[in-house]
């Protein structure tokens, strides 16, 4: 189960899709809300991994909140997107993959860490993820 987390983690992080600028601040800590289409085991995993990763730090909190199943977290996303009130983060189907870029609210990874200044070793990377999550050499 953790090889598919981590793999689960791995296509969240090549797919992340960051719809909005700054996070909100709440209590000192700043928001991520993240969502997503887990469900059983698999959800009450990222929720448990959430609650560790909060309660390891105080500078981030991950709010993931599930939008029901792929198709309906992908409408919601865009949805908030064009209302001008997206998550910072959503998980999406591979199937997603051509709406989403259409869309006009990916936030491109390469991009994300360019901007940010955070160095890659996009070798970390499950190479077939990369390789579907890549257009014209960029992930």
């Amino acid at each position: 189960m953790a090889r598919l987390i981590r793999s689960s983690a791995a296509l969240v992080v090549a797919f992340a899709v960051l719809l909005a600028g700054a996070p909100a601040h709440a209590q000192g800590r700043t928001e991520i809300h993240w969502w997503h289409a887990m469900t059983g085991q698999l959800g009450e995993a990222l929720v448990t991994l959430a609650k560790q990763f909060n309660e390891s730090q105080g500078e981030y909190e991950v709010k993931p909140l599930n939008k029901g199943s792929y198709p309906e977290a992908l409408t919601a996303a865009i949805a908030a997107y064009r209302q001008k009130n997206p998550p910072h983060l959503v998980q999406v189907f591979e199937v997603g993959t051509q709406t989403m870029m259409l869309s006009g609210a990916v936030y491109p990874v390469w991009e994300l860490m360019r901007d940010n200044e955070v160095k890659i070793d996009w070798n970390d990377f499950i190479k077939p993820v990369v390789g579907y999550y890549t257009k014209d050499g960029k992930l």
